[in-house]
């Protein structure tokens, strides 16, 4: 919200219809001023129930810490000090998001298809066994976080707040009908998180955020897979752009075009994203997203973990595939030793330069 603000503009996507005595239509209730705490919740919506006793320790125990850690993530990311504050916050970020695709309405019934519960304990025992599920793969993606903080329009919040946007799968196609999404394993899916008024963040496979392309969009990206472990690199987060007004207002569409009934924004004009927006083609929005950071640049990047003799401890590539065998485990370790041994050649030869200068 803006500074001072205590209420949002809230917008009823699906309101109720009223029909006057003079032949009108009149939508109720259909933009209303509310505060955080009147609207995108439901009661006990995470409440299991046993032998007629409710237990309220999902929301309590496992979203709490959740929220609690998402929170200082979120601040750190889109602080001005961000490399810095981001450290220690970064796995927790991931998890916050995860939390965040599927703990909604729209969240819970795409769930449902997916893990076909026999009662609605089952869907919330299911939903604690399946988060972070999409955490693999967006750690591997690249993340842009972009700025608002050139427009006079900021970014909006929905109750589908970590949206899923691939420019080959139109609003009205199969893959986006209610409660489904494009899938992150497609090279094309961006996944749009605004943090707060001025930032947002922008998750791309990183293959299709080097080389975009609409006939590239609907195919799998390379070793897609769910519930691995990986490394998080956050020295390659991209934090150079500020949007104008108009890729403002296009991230601000997709958001709204992709909520299941609410969207809410400080100001009651910015709901209304279509009505400013110049170009509404749903492929060509993509263009917005697109990045000219350097940190693009390169292909085949490994990233390497040793110890400080040169032993190798782990490996993998940019798209988290290990050595399969022992023999291309060895190649990897020479590789790191040949790397350790060259810096060691070099801190000895700037140890002796200094002291033949002294």
């Amino acid at each position: 919200m803006l500074n001072g603000q205590t209420a949002y503009y809230r917008l009823d996507l699906s309101p109720e219809r009223i029909i006057t005595p003079d032949g009108r239509e009149v939508k109720k209730g259909e933009v209303l001023v509310k505060g955080p705490g009147k609207f995108f919740f439901e009661i006990d919506l995470y409440t299991t129930k046993y032998f007629g006793v409710e237990n309220d320790d999902i929301e309590k125990y496992l979203f709490g810490r959740i929220d609690t850690d998402g929170s200082a993530a979120v601040a750190a990311l889109s602080s001005q000090n961000w490399m810095r504050e981001i450290h220690d916050h970064i796995l927790n970020y991931y998890e916050y998001m995860d939390a965040q695709r599927l703990r909604t309405p729209k969240g819970l019934s795409w769930l449902i298809g997916l893990v076909k519960p026999k009662n609605y304990n089952d869907l919330l025992i299911g939903m604690q066994k399946i988060r972070r599920m999409h955490c693999t793969m967006w750690v591997e993606a690249s993340m842009e976080v972009v700025s608002a903080g050139n427009s006079d329009t900021k970014f909006v919040v929905t109750d589908n707040p970590v949206t899923l946007y691939n420019p080959a799968f139109y609003p009205g196609s199969k893959q986006c009908k209610f409660p489904h999404d494009p899938g992150i394993h497609l090279k094309g899916t961006r996944t749009i998180f605004p943090l707060d008024l001025n930032h947002c963040a922008i998750l791309t496979n990183i293959e299709y955020a080097r080389s975009p392309g609409k006939l590239k969009a609907g195919k799998p990206r390379t070793n897609p897979r769910y519930f691995d472990n990986t490394i998080a690199n956050y020295d390659d987060i991209i934090r150079e752009r500020d949007l104008d007004e108009q890729q403002v207002l296009a991230i601000n569409y997709i958001l709204k075009s992709r909520a299941k009934r609410y969207v809410a924004a400080a100001r009651r004009d910015w709901l209304f994203p279509e009505k400013g927006l110049k170009k509404k083609d749903w492929a060509t929005l993509d263009r917005v997203f697109i990045s000219k950071s350097v940190k693009l640049l390169g292909r085949g990047k490994e990233i390497f973990i040793g110890g400080a003799d040169g032993r190798l401890i782990a490996t993998q590539d940019e798209f988290g595939r290990k050595p399969k065998s022992r023999k291309e485990w060895n190649e990897k370790e020479k590789q790191v030793q040949a790397m350790h041994d060259h810096v060691m050649k070099l801190l000895r030869r700037e140890k002796e330069s200094k002291k033949t200068s002294q």
